[in-house]
């Protein structure tokens, strides 16, 4: 499951990250045909690879060594069908012949759900051609149909998170929400909400997309919800899980509340498990539940998200701050921007996949050793779980080595048991080596949220956001010389950033071409408003803006025209001005009543003056 996680976020990046390739905006039917060709080219991947491992299987291969196989072959198949998306998009213009669909380039949701899809029709692929091979080793006796479906019902319940998340961000964005809505913090606050949300009442539809029934009522089932009872753990039911449509051995838990908590076991592991063992088993899945795992784990994606948030402009700018690096973006050939368009979405994905694979991974396996403990201390002998853990590897393909990044081996877990039951110390030491990490993710993620707040502060990244936009506005005036707009945005940058004369001949240039231009106006009227001495002129601002405004009263303009009023003495006619750009001035507003405090001070010194 968790692997597939990994693999959606990355789809769902790549989607979101809307390449410009050079390419026709229209769909270009020949790339189409690439897209195709390309498709079948990992058909005959997938159909070759798990050929070979068949053939193996029908040779009576080592099972430990073929379940490596398979499993090694999934995971590369997975990978490189997300390899194959990227060129789909990036190199053969995909988003276009997508394009076609409606609300495709709209909303998030729509693009998301496209992008998924298509990768979900490569996954079916694999799983269509692994189907005789996983057959081989578990002889579950399954259909092919079963198997394919039971993959689809149960990668499909994890994406739900993001379909909330993403609905409602579509929402917002058509009904047009308040600017606050659209801040980092509200949509952190929109993400916490559905992550939260869907752990405590999600479960309810996961165990129906996941097909699970009640066990059935035998003496197992009783002696079980018994052992459920005596440690009063409270729940939804013991349920049957028909993972993948077959006999895989595992068991888990969803939920957190006790009505909206199950227990999930597959037909194998009750037919293969005793009593006893299946006790362990629901112990340790009961350890997840009393340490708060679940819980824990929402956290830390939480807080990852919010410093993806929070850095994510900082590092933007710092990438295009790199002249190379810009050039790529502001190239026009085909194959320069779209390894632009890659590139841009690369360092999201890398981030996102080191924390998933590393140290949220690092978290999955402590958490699982901290609910084995949990399981032995409760039982008081961690001979059942030894023994189920030791089951589970030898029919599922001898796999008590298999290495897994979010579990330790069966064979490390069970020499694990065996040391902490000689040697109880061991279980303190890990749980404070678990809590003991968990507050040392936070003091660093702390740590760097309050480094970009300090970088933020002191125009670290202002700084750097203007020094790229400065470079944009060169690229572009050097290949329109003559556009006005261009000249105007890059004499007020050149204002902010302290290079006056160098603003006034560019703004001057601007008005000189077009005369009535109101961000030329209003440009140079507030660089002689409100710079240094030598280049001060309220009473050629003051011209400037009333030009201005009379050509377009926007409360920017109408914020220039008070400020000349001002430097003028003009007082009330800079407070009545204030007025009317705050009447009007929305995301503008928390600027703009300062400006009148400043104004209405100045009004008061001088009636009292008078």
């Amino acid at each position: 499951m968790y692997n597939q996680l990994i693999y959606f976020i990355v789809v769902l990046l790549l989607f979101s990250t809307l390449p410009q390739t050079g390419r026709p905006p229209a769909p270009h039917w020949p790339d189409a045909l690439y897209i195709l060709a390309l498709f079948c080219f990992f058909v005959f991947c997938c159909w070759r690879t798990f050929g070979k491992l068949k053939k193996a299987a029908d040779e009576n291969a080592s099972p430990s060594i073929l379940s490596r196989a398979y499993f090694r072959a999934e995971t590369l198949l997975s990978i490189t069908a997300i390899g194959f998306l990227a060129v789909y998009l990036y190199g053969l213009n995909l988003a276009a012949c997508l394009g076609v669909i409606p609300g495709y380039t709209k909303f998030a949701t729509v693009s998301g759900i496209v992008g998924l899809a298509i990768y979900m029709v490569h996954l079916a692929i694999v799983w269509y051609f692994g189907y005789p091979v996983h057959e081989a080793l578990s002889g579950a006796g399954t259909s092919r149909a079963h198997f394919i479906k039971g993959h689809l019902s149960f990668t499909s319940a994890i994406l739900f998170p993001w379909l909330l998340i993403s609905i409602a961000a579509d929402l917002l964005d058509l009904i047009k929400a308040p600017a606050f809505m659209t801040s980092d913090f509200a949509q952190l606050g929109l993400i916490s909400v559905a992550l939260f949300g869907f752990v405590l009442l999600g479960p309810w539809l996961i165990v129906r997309m996941w097909g699970c029934k009640p066990l059935p009522r035998d003496y197992t089932t009783n002696e079980l919800q018994r052992f459920c009872d005596e440690q009063d753990f409270k729940n939804g039911g013991l349920l049957l899980w028909p993972l993948f449509g077959t006999d895989i051995l595992t068991a888990g838990v969803v939920g957190i509340l006790p009505r909206l908590r199950y227990i999930l076991i597959t037909a194998g592991l009750l037919r293969t498990l005793d009593t006893s063992e299946l006790k362990a088993v629901i112990a340790h899945e009961m350890g997840h539940v009393r340490k708060k795992h679940l819980l824990l784990f929402v956290a830390l994606l939480i807080l990852f998200v919010l410093l993806v948030m929070e850095l994510g402009d900082t590092l933007k700018w710092l990438a295009l701050s790199n002249r190379t690096i810009f050039n790529w973006s502001a190239a026009t050939s085909g194959v320069a921007a779209s390894t632009f368009s890659l590139l841009s979405a690369l360092p999201i994905v890398l981030a996102m996949v080191f924390f998933l694979r590393f140290i949220f991974g690092y978290f999955l396996r402590n958490s699982e050793r901290q609910a084995d403990l949990y399981a032995m201390e409760l039982v008081g002998d961690p001979e059942p779980l030894i023994t189920s853990l030791q089951k589970i590897a030898f029919h599922s393909g001898r796999i008590e080595d298999l290495p897994s990044w979010h579990h330790y081996s069966i064979r490390q877990r069970v020499n694990f048991l065996v040391e902490a039951f000689r040697n109880r110390d061991l279980i303190r030491r890990h749980n404070r080596k678990l809590y003991g990490s968990v507050l040392l993710f936070a003091a660093v993620i702390s740590a760097l949220l309050f480094a970009n707040w300090r970088a933020n502060k002191a125009g670290f990244t202002k700084e750097l956001r203007a020094s790229v936009e400065l470079r944009i506005l060169e690229h572009a005036i050097a290949k329109d010389p003559g556009n006005v707009q261009y000249l105007s945005a890059y004499g007020a940058l050149l204002s902010q950033r302290g290079r006056y004369s160098r603003a006034e001949s560019v703004l001057r240039a601007a008005l000189n071409k077009a005369p009535d231009d109101p961000s030329a106006l209003n440009n140079l009227a507030w660089l002689y408003a409100t710079g240094p001495y030598s280049f001060r002129h309220p009473e050629e601002a003051l011209r400037l803006a009333l030009k201005a405004a009379s050509i377009n009263p926007a409360p920017g303009i109408l914020d220039t025209l008070a400020e000349a009023y001002f430097v003028n003495g003009m007082y009330e006619d800079a407070v009545a001005t204030i007025d009317q750009a705050i009447a009007e001035g929305g995301s503008m507003r928390d600027y703009l009543l300062k400006q009148k405090d400043k104004f209405e001070k100045a009004l008061s010194g001088d009636m009292k003056s008078t």
